[in-house]
């Protein structure tokens, strides 16, 4: 299991690992966490996994009899609304039960502090250590139900905060993978003027995920259906959120697009009503090449580490500032980010973004024309499955230690350890040469080693060519 990983606890859903146990634990810990920071009011959230109610009314419980005022959602719920009622709402904390896109057997739980940011290790390391501390409470708190005017306040600010980039009708095919998403996607997509046709076996909740090949919209075999769907239906673009809907992937003519792809698209699609000297954000793995697409319009970008909570708390930490503004926040796995609703990767506001630039431009012909102006950037993440979290930080630290000093044919210019870096120091070693970035971090979520490559060619033939040179190397180290 993965205590506060990247995405919150994770564990595999059996005695000893994710039970009832941790449940409790974790939820007294955070309620003691709270009173000493002096925090009243928590909101709960859950997907649609095994168990998630069951733990989600559980850690209520936990909550209530430790003192603090608890709403509950009664219905599975996106990721980034919990953290929009967070927000509405002006409590002290936010929980969500879900493991993500992780296979069914896993579920998880996350911490989000009162800004709606996913807590930070600053705060789970707190909370880890409060961890199994005993601690006296004069009376209990009551539980009730978030109200439905939230979830209607969230779509209709979400369709306000979209709807200048939707330029006319289009049709798209839509996936919640079986997940949160079902219950919001369609819906703001059609108050945005959308034909949405939807992929009505992955429409309903099912905790074993049955109509689901993968449940990772970074992953081909995600949009199985979506594909079929879209030939079907004669429609060129097909979307699909994971289960918890803060993840949204993108297919145009049967093809998928990267996070990274979307991503730079939509800097293309916000970038000219930027304010200059606005910013964006991503995390240092996700792509390069919306570097020089900023700074030619004097817009600046800002990097942290991976996680969106690192995302969350720069953008909520830097908005204090009076002359702060950024136009959009994304991560190469299929996060994405605009506005002030949230302070989380937002699924159901990325299906929003993604209907908006499909209804201006041709995605393929844009992608092609940004890559003959500044470069053919393209990225690649290899991931290496080991049996428990430990093995695979044991493989960071032998190489992180002894590093290479060429990576297939090209001499490693620079190395450098981000558990040294200044602003937020974490656990990922750079390797880079002329022509190739090559990042090395251990899952926070999974047990595997993450490598990150990013190549930068004169065309995509030079690019996949470096790129299929440097994967093979990387698989030997």
């Amino acid at each position: 299991m993965i205590l506060f990983g990247t995405g919150g606890v994770r564990g595999i859903m059996r005695d000893g690992e994710f039970d009832e146990e941790l449940i409790i634990n974790v939820s007294r810990a955070v309620a003691l966490w709270m009173h000493e920071e002096k925090l009243d009011g928590v909101v709960i959230a859950y997907d649609t996994r095994r168990n998630s109610g069951y733990f989600a009314k559980l850690a209520a419980q936990t909550f209530t009899s430790c003192g603090i005022e608890t709403y509950l959602f009664d219905a599975p719920t996106p990721t980034p609304l919990l953290s929009f009622a967070v927000r509405e709402l002006r409590v002290g904390a936010g929980v969500v039960i879900t493991a993500s896109h992780n296979p069914p057997q896993y579920n998880g739980y996350k911490v989000y502090t009162g800004d709606g940011v996913q807590a930070v290790p600053s705060y789970t390391e707190k909370i880890s250590s409060l961890m199994g501390k005993p601690f006296r409470v004069n009376k209990t708190a009551r539980m009730q139900f978030v109200s439905k005017e939230i979830e209607e306040r969230y779509v209709e600010k979400l369709v306000q905060l979209v709807k200048d980039h939707v330029e006319k009708r289009s049709r798209i095919v839509y996936s919640p993978l079986q997940g949160t998403g079902a219950r919001f996607v369609p819906k703001v997509l059609r108050e945005l003027g959308c034909e949405v046709i939807c992929v009505e076996q992955q429409m309903e909740f099912d905790p074993d995920f049955s109509k689901v090949t993968s449940l990772n919209p970074e992953d081909e075999k995600a949009f199985d259906m979506v594909r079929r769907v879209c030939q079907e239906e004669k429609t060129r673009f097909g979307i699909a959120t994971d289960p918890d809907c803060d993840r949204v992937g993108l297919i145009v003519d049967g093809k998928r697009l990267s996070g990274n792809q979307v991503g730079v698209l939509l800097t293309e699609m916000l970038r000219h009503r930027a304010n200059p000297g606005s910013n964006l954000i991503k995390t240092f793995v996700t792509t390069d090449m919306v570097k020089p697409m900023c700074e030619e319009l004097n817009l600046r970008v800002l990097e942290t580490p991976t996680g969106f909570k690192y995302i969350g708390h720069l953008i909520e930490t830097r908005s204090k500032e009076p002359s702060f503004s950024y136009f959009l926040a994304f991560e190469e796995s299929c996060g994405y980010l605009m506005g002030d609703l949230v302070r989380d990767k937002d699924g159901v506001l990325g299906s929003a973004l993604i209907v908006g630039l499909c209804s201006k431009y041709d995605p393929i012909e844009l992608l092609n024309s940004l890559y003959e102006r500044y470069g053919y950037h393209i990225e690649e993440l290899i991931s290496m499955s080991f049996e428990s979290p430990e093995q695979a930080k044991q493989k960071y630290e032998a190489l992180k230690h002894n590093p290479p000093t060429r990576i297939a044919d090209q001499e490693i210019v620079r190395i450098f350890d981000y558990e040294n870096d200044p602003q937020m120091p974490n656990e990922t070693l750079l390797l880079e040469t002329e022509s190739v970035k090559i990042y090395v971090r251990p899952s926070g979520t999974e047990p595997k080693l993450k490598i990150y490559v990013k190549v930068v060619g004169c065309d995509e033939h030079e690019a996949r060519s470096i790129l299929g040179s440097v994967r093979k190397a990387v698989m030997r180290l």
